[in-house]
């Protein structure tokens, strides 16, 4: 999918941030997407990209990434690769 992305030319920002902070509401709000949002520790573990139309015309892909914890779990690792992933892209 990153692939697409790229090829499309469009630039990616990334929403990076602790995980409950808001991160899915932001990209819900800016684009009108309706993201899982839930009052919850990683309610999300998977990285989502959402299309988002500029005022001043153009558009750029928004990325709604995994949140940040300390003292990660090993089974969220994989989780945190992508998101890693997501943020070297943009």
């Amino acid at each position: 999918q990153r692939k697409g992305r790229r090829a499309a030319g469009l630039p990616v920002v990334a929403v990076v941030g602790y995980t409950n902070v808001g991160k899915s509401s932001l990209v819900n709000s800016l684009s009108r997407s309706t993201l899982h949002v839930e009052d919850k520790l990683f309610a999300t573990l998977d990285p989502t990209t959402r299309r988002l139309e500029l005022p001043g015309g153009g558009a750029c892909v928004l990325s709604d990434t995994v949140g940040f914890i300390s003292d990660l779990p090993i089974s969220l690792v994989e989780a945190f690769r992508a998101t890693l992933e997501e943020v070297v892209e943009a």
